[in-house]
């Protein structure tokens, strides 16, 4: 069996030791050490992470991964959001929040469980649409321009974007996973095709922590995608964990 292949994504360094086996992955000017900095391997991406979060990281991990095998799985983390077969903390909502020193007590197994399951985050029903719940905590424009952005770069097709807005739930969190190699691609190609689409065309700056819009569209893109390969792959036969989440004020036991 081949090793696990797991990343590890963070724009500092975290105030808590991580697991060994977790393959870092700096965005901005962070250089982990013994990990990999995306200032040095992918300057094009590595400050992207202002208008992008994550999704930085995860286009520069896509290009890493051109010789995987498709059905090798490869994890992805943040360095406070871990999608664990046992989660750490305390249940609040749907996430387990978790003060930093819990996750001395995660092993290897309750990062990728038996090397051979996918394992996802829960799938959120929330009490209204996903344009409509998206709406009450940022601007409803830039949800709808970046899914008109991916139509318009040809990754989706467009009744399944109004059945995706109209339902009432999906995977907050998605980017922590343990996916087949092969899905991972596949995705990120759409998702960075719909991303280079709307900033090139329709994105508006916006101030504070909505200057990630972009981030937190392709966070709703990538659920859907990822929804629909569960959808042909069956739901039945994933793992799906609720997110756990490292805060200061976490449970910590």
């Amino acid at each position: 069996m081949a090793a696990p292949l797991y990343f590890c994504i963070s724009h500092q360094q975290p105030d808590w030791p991580l697991p060994e086996f977790l393959t870092v992955v700096g965005s901005g000017s962070y250089v982990p050490s013994g990990g990999l900095a995306l200032s040095q391997l992918c300057p094009d991406l590595a400050f992207q992470n202002e208008h992008l979060g994550e999704f930085a990281a995860m286009f520069a991990i896509r290009r890493m991964l051109v010789d995987v095998p498709p059905n090798h799985l490869v994890g992805v983390c943040h360095y406070r959001r871990f999608a664990l077969t046992q989660p750490l903390g305390q249940l609040r909502g749907f996430n387990c929040y978790a003060h930093p020193s819990l996750l001395a007590r995660a092993r290897p197994e309750h990062f990728f469980g038996d090397a051979s399951s996918i394992i996802v985050p829960l799938r959120v029903t929330f009490g209204g649409s996903v344009l409509r719940q998206y709406a009450a905590v940022a601007e409803a424009r830039d949800l709808l321009m970046y899914f008109g952005a991916a139509i318009d770069a040809g990754v989706v097709d467009q009744n399944d974007v109004a059945d995706f807005l109209s339902q009432d739930s999906w995977m907050p969190a998605c980017t922590a996973a343990y996916i087949p190699a092969g899905w991972f691609c596949s995705l990120m190609d759409k998702v960075e095709a719909a991303t280079r689409q709307f900033m090139q065309t329709v994105h508006i700056e916006r101030p504070g922590r909505q200057k990630r819009n972009a981030g937190f569209a392709a966070e709703r893109f990538y659920s859907m995608l990822l929804q629909q390969k569960l959808d042909e792959f069956g739901w039945d036969r994933v793992i799906m964990v609720p997110m756990t989440m490292l805060t200061d004020d976490g449970a910590r036991d």
